[in-house]
């Protein structure tokens, strides 16, 4: 085969495996599962800006959600979602392995085939971490971006990788600490370009800052959220294979076999040795390797110090946003796959048979985790149809009953999902933030979620009536998920009337009129001047972008 052949087919294989990895959840339907949850058309609504009382853990996501599922539906975006992650994953890594020169196309496929397939992502994809896995993602991108920008070029595309990252608060932290250390990197430092990344973070920067409600968590969710052995002989040997995710009905069915295992270690060796290589060519890759080292402290903070972290996240204002540790482990898992393609290299120049030796490795990240064809345990799904018609009879504020976190409902398989119905209904809705891990509860940060809670157990406990509490936190409706199971909320509400009752879903009026709950106009004010913000820098890259193109085919 030759030289251009294989460079091609380098850029063919991103979208072969995309579609061995997602083409059976492309079926009609939405897939959800944990935190993906998807719905026809998520209203664009004040709360998702990140002004309630709420921490704004999905901002700005949801709102990115709501704006573009107007265009496109739901169901659609979340198929362009399912099909970004691994697509933009691999298609990143061959840009990156192009800029960076560090072999010929077959390592560079090795590479993208790590940063595609890998634990990691697995685990996060099957958790739900959708909006984390595009900042995962953007990042070999913003690599590449900032790489060329310490050469004086690519300004728009570091700001566009930059603002796939901030979609989450640890991808945005994760996006500006590997950007910075590349950027200020001895050699050709550029400061000015992290202040535009620094603006596409400030929705949810901001929004934290000044939101009203409990700035810390819960500290048994230290312990609760640290990364576990997969059966790699401890954390650090799990993290280290790129796994260690917290919640073990995630992780994929083969990690911990003996084959997997013996895999695994060795695409680590070959990851080291070809970061040492890489090292010798490139200083920069220093930068790569301080942003993965700080991966792993992070990521085994809750296993070697969990009562100092635990202290500090119940009275650090934003420090529980590093309680799930395995979160920030995306530059590892891009140092090693940088590392493993240079290590295939150097051993297809000095093996015989050298294309025999790239396509083993190439294959082989797909022999240590079989489980990730067709999707980790994802499926596709339908909403009841009695949803759309309640829909059309709520009116108002609401809460949904049984007031907790998740569900595992019978049109979704009985798989474990987020509460859809805070995103289905088109009223704002007081969202359960209380969290059961383990089999132990973990309080919540709304203050409002947290006096409907009381008033709710309250009531079951001792028969009071929740009515007075609901309505002093603006609600006025009860939106019940018959297939969850728990005590119809007639036996601990009084004077409910119910205005819809379907097979799946009934809708309850409460007695009395809710309190009109309005945001502090100061607050919302400094929270859409940040959204303004980001806003204006992301239009900003897009017309420079532009503009660059522009230039480029007149040039042409």
């Amino acid at each position: 085969m030759s030289e251009r052949a294989e460079r091609v087919l380098a850029w063919l294989w991103p979208v072969l495996l995309t579609l061995v990895i997602t083409a059976p959840l492309l079926a009609p339907g939405y897939v959800v599962g944990y935190d993906m949850v998807f719905v026809p058309d998520l209203t664009v609504r004040l709360d998702l800006f990140g002004v309630t009382t709420a921490m704004p853990r999905a901002v700005p996501s949801d709102v990115v959600v709501a704006v573009l599922d107007d265009v496109v539906g739901g169901q659609v975006l979340n198929k362009v979602v399912l099909v970004a992650i691994p697509l933009l994953s691999g298609l990143g890594m061959t840009a990156l392995w192009r800029e960076l020169r560090l072999g010929t196309a077959l390592p560079g496929a090795a590479a993208v085939t790590l940063f595609m397939w890998n634990p990691f992502l697995a685990e996060r994809l099957r958790l739900g971490a959708w909006a984390l896995l595009l900042g995962y993602a953007a990042l070999p991108w913003l690599v590449r971006s900032a790489v060329r920008l310490r050469k004086g070029t690519g300004w728009p595309g570091f700001l566009l990788a930059s603002a796939g990252c901030a979609l989450t608060a640890s991808g945005g932290i994760t996006g500006l600490v590997l950007a910075a250390l590349i950027l200020l990197w001895p050699g050709r430092g550029r400061v000015w370009p992290l202040g535009g990344a620094a603006l596409l973070n400030a929705p949810w920067l901001v929004a934290g800052l000044v939101h009203g409600g409990n700035a810390t968590v819960d500290p048994a969710s230290v312990t609760a959220f640290a990364a576990r052995d997969e059966g790699y002989g401890g954390a650090l040997p799990t993290l280290l294979t790129l796994g260690g995710v917290w919640n073990a009905d995630v992780v994929p069915g083969n990690r911990g076999d003996l084959i997997p295992v013996i895999f695994a270690f060795v695409m680590l060796l070959m990851s080291v040795a070809g970061a040492v290589l890489w090292w010798r060519q490139d200083r920069i890759a220093g930068a790569l390797v301080v942003a993965a080292g700080l991966a792993v402290v992070i990521g085994m903070a809750g296993v070697v110090a969990p009562g100092f972290f635990a202290d500090v996240v119940a009275s650090v204002p934003g420090a529980g946003l590093f309680r799930d540790g395995q979160r920030y482990l995306a530059p590892l898992v891009l140092l090693e796959a940088v590392g493993f393609g240079v290590a295939v290299h150097a051993l297809r120049q000095r093996i015989p048979l050298h294309r025999v030796v790239g396509a083993t490795a190439v294959l082989l990240p797909i022999a240590a985790l079989p489980t990730l064809v067709g999707g980790p345990g994802l499926n596709v799904s339908q909403y009841p149809s009695d949803w759309g018609r309640a829909q059309r009879v709520l009116a108002g504020p609401f809460i949904p009953w049984p007031f907790e976190s998740y569900r595992a409902p019978v049109w979704n398989g009985r798989r474990p999902v987020r509460d859809p119905m805070p995103r289905y209904f088109d009223p704002p809705a007081i969202v359960p933030d209380e969290l059961i891990v383990g089999g132990h509860r973990l309080a919540g940060e709304d203050p409002r979620a947290t006096a409907v809670a009381t008033a709710v157990r309250a009531a079951m406990r001792t028969g009071a009536d929740p009515t007075p509490v609901l309505l002093e936190q603006g609600v006025g409706w009860l939106v019940v998920d018959r297939e969850a199971g728990g005590p119809p909320p007639r036996d601990s509400i009084a004077g409910l009337t119910e205005e819809y009752a379907g097979l799946t879903v009934s809708v309850y009026r409460l007695a009395g009129t809710p309190a009109t709950q309005r945001p502090d106009a100061w607050r919302t004010a400094v929270v859409l001047g940040a959204w303004v913000l980001a806003g204006a820098t992301l239009m900003a890259a897009l017309a420079g972008l532009v503009t660059r193109r522009s230039m480029v085919w007149r040039r042409r």
